[in-house]
């Protein structure tokens, strides 16, 4: 089993409840990590929580923010210079579910955090559905 660690930022609690739910369905998932952009922290507060995550975390690992422009995603993404990981945007419950599946099978020489990013998106893409057409 491959060792991919996800790291998930977020506003409020949100990445927390995420995983929550995600477990929910997946069981208990290791190597998941989240960091929580709350009220009461300040734009510094934010930065020093996620480098202190991101300095103890093995690699390789995959961060998943929720809104692109915002302050987690800023943050990563700054931050991914100095410690050279993938950060995508628009995290939700089927791409965590599917990120976090899909490296259960896969061994180490297989963890490709770019590629895996793209399926990312993908699977963003493709969650997105107007159910009702899907009637017709």
């Amino acid at each position: 089993m491959a060792k991919l660690n996800i790291i998930i930022g977020t506003h409020g609690h949100f990445g927390e409840e995420l995983v929550k739910s995600a477990e929910l369905i997946t069981g208990k998932m290791e190597g998941v990590q989240v960091v929580s952009l709350l009220p009461t922290m300040s734009f510094e507060d934010f930065m020093k929580q996620a480098e202190e995550v991101l300095s103890t975390t093995e690699k390789p690992y995959i961060v998943l923010v929720d809104l692109f422009g915002g302050t987690p995603c800023n943050v990563f993404t700054v931050l991914s210079r100095k410690y050279n990981y993938d950060v995508v945007a628009g995290v939700n419950l089927p791409m965590l579910i599917d990120l976090y599946v899909k490296t259960l099978s896969m061994e180490d020489a297989d963890i490709h955090t770019d590629e895996l990013a793209e399926e990312c998106v993908k699977a963003l893409k493709e969650s997105g559905v107007h159910t009702n057409k899907q009637l017709d």
